[in-house]
């Protein structure tokens, strides 16, 4: 039963990249707390709003950030020439809600960043998007590039830019909430990206920071509302310096973003 109702759940376009195995994970997160042990009929009222519901959590957590036009940016990367070519990558750059904020911002958003770190030889991007398209914007040469994000349908695309780009970076599709190993970095990016992570499961910010093997953290989160999530609040900045407090660190905002730049080592 859950196999179908994993179906009927990826029954949907903007739905259907994400692995199985993540939905019925959801699926079954879902069902325990509302304290659903048994499956209604599936052409029921109550399985239709099971589906509708379960659905509502996935577009939450996946489909605010999610670009719905993969042939665009497919056929943009393919007239991209080099790392040069800024208005193609801006192009890009501007199909995804996130990295479209930052296109203005992303020059000053590395400098202060690089600033503080020193230019790093190893990058990990977790739940990168489109992010890494900023590439030429980081202004570095000779870095290995690693980033996850949660299908492989996007990882693919990643992986297609850095080898157009002769960037010596790899991707990795990746569930965060269930990962236990990640490489290590000279810095890691978690560019808006634990608010949707506590979504799925509570407490994993924590368990994240403790367990990347970097020498600088650098998280950030939306000041303003994106895709009906709402922007920073007192109370969510007090929860996340709570557990930062042990690390120096330093901040740094943009006209949407708040950015965290902590040192582990």
């Amino acid at each position: 039963m859950i196999n179908e109702l994993v179906v009927a759940i990826k029954n949907k376009k903007e739905l259907k990249s994400l692995s199985s195995a993540f939905v019925e994970g959801i699926a079954k997160e879902f069902l325990q707390k509302k304290q659903i042990k048994q499956l209604p009929q599936p052409k029921s009222r109550d399985y239709k709003i099971i589906i509708k519901e379960i659905r509502k959590t996935l577009r939450e957590v996946y489909g605010v950030f999610k670009e719905k036009n993969f042939e665009k940016r497919k056929k943009i990367l393919q007239e991209i020439t080099s790392l040069n070519d800024l208005d193609a990558h801006k192009k890009i750059l501007s199909l995804h809600k996130s990295t479209k904020e930052r296109i203005d911002a992303y020059p000053i958003i590395y400098q202060k960043i690089f600033s503080e770190t020193g230019k790093p030889k190893k990058i990990l991007d977790l739940g990168c998007g489109l992010n890494p398209v900023s590439y030429p914007f980081m202004q570095l040469t000779e870095v290995e590039y690693v980033a996850t994000e949660l299908t492989e349908e996007d990882a693919a695309f990643i992986e297609e830019y850095f080898k157009k780009m002769k960037i010596n970076g790899k991707t990795i599709a990746l569930d965060l909430t269930k990962t236990d190993q990640l490489p290590e970095s000279d810095i890691c990016f978690l560019f808006k990206l634990l608010d949707t992570l506590e979504t799925l499961k509570r407490g994993v910010t924590k368990e994240l920071i403790e367990k990347i093997k970097t020498n600088f953290l650098v998280i950030s989160f939306p000041t303003q509302s994106l895709g009906g999530r709402k922007g920073l609040t007192t109370k969510r900045l007090k929860w996340f310096e709570q557990i930062i407090n042990k690390y120096k660190h330093t901040t740094f905002e943009t006209q949407n973003e708040k950015f965290y730049i902590i040192k582990k080592q």
